[in-house]
């Protein structure tokens, strides 16, 4: 039976739904979104058990991952304890995907930015963020499951609020880091001296030639990368972060192109949700 429902992150508009509602068109029923991903699993059952049918499935923000993996830009399968929830994408978050030159050209068009310096900016980006992206795995890679402690840190930006430093060296993400773990020490097991070798540890991946530097569009947050280029999109013509990951939205709800073929991830979406049954 097809999907009636798919559940995901993000509240309503969100880009997850507008991505989700534009690539899926025709091939599932209602798209929801559930805000935060935590309950997402009990409210799938609660569904499949209310319409007697096992047609409901959710997917989930790839997030940080705690053991790295090689990208196969294929959606991964969402299972616990033998059930199949639905699935998780390969990246970090939705933005990762917004944020990709081959999406930012094909959603606007005419309106997008030269090409060969956006590409620079946005490794430029990835440079000035990759200790803060160390930091930000280290605290989600060790946080006790179903307790909080959050894994960004700053001041907050934009309509969202989004949590975003002024300063990446390390000196700044290492206190930065120490600091959140101590407002939520006691509720967390790790300690300073855990956390501390942890972050030694991804700083080697996160940093230039390491594995999550060098695929940075799936392992660092692609919310961080579009504030990173805030001031250069400003300076471009494009008023800011939020503005320009609004215009590549609108460019992506308006385009008659299917979008599915843009990213090979986003077609392996389409086609595994296609052949449900």
């Amino acid at each position: 039976m097809p999907v009636s429902q798919l559940l995901c992150e993000g509240a309503s508009n969100s880009p997850d739904v507008r991505v989700l509602l534009k690539l899926l068109s025709g091939r599932c029923g209602e798209i929801k979104p559930m805000s935060g991903k935590y309950g997402m699993g009990v409210r799938i059952i609660a569904r499949r058990e209310n319409l007697g049918e096992n047609n409901v499935y959710g997917i989930l923000d790839g997030d940080f991952k705690s053991e790295w993996r090689l990208p196969e830009n294929i959606v991964a399968e969402w299972e616990n304890d033998g059930i199949h929830f639905g699935w998780r994408w390969e990246r970090k978050e939705i933005e990762n995907y917004l944020i990709d030159p081959v999406v930012v050209e094909r959603a606007l068009g005419d309106m997008a930015p030269n090409m060969e310096t956006y590409k620079t900016e946005l490794e430029s980006a990835r440079d000035r963020i990759a200790i803060y992206q160390a930091a930000r795995t280290a605290l989600s890679a060790n946080r006790s499951r179903f307790y909080p402690l959050p894994s960004s840190f700053g001041s907050e930006r934009g309509r969202e609020n989004h949590p975003f430093p002024d300063a990446f060296d390390e000196d700044s993400c290492r206190n930065s880091m120490f600091q959140t773990l101590a407002a939520y020490q006691q509720i967390q097991c790790i300690s300073r001296e855990q956390l501390a070798v942890s972050f030694d540890a991804y700083l080697m991946e996160c940093r230039q030639s390491g594995c999550r530097y060098q695929h940075y569009l799936h392992a660092f947050a692609g919310k961080d990368l579009f504030w990173a280029m805030d001031s250069w999109l400003r300076a471009n013509n494009f008023i800011g972060a939020n503005a320009f990951r609004e215009k590549i939205l609108c460019g992506i709800s308006k385009t008659a192109e299917d979008i599915a073929p843009w990213l090979q991830e986003w077609e392996n979406l389409r086609d595994t949700i296609s052949r449900i049954l």
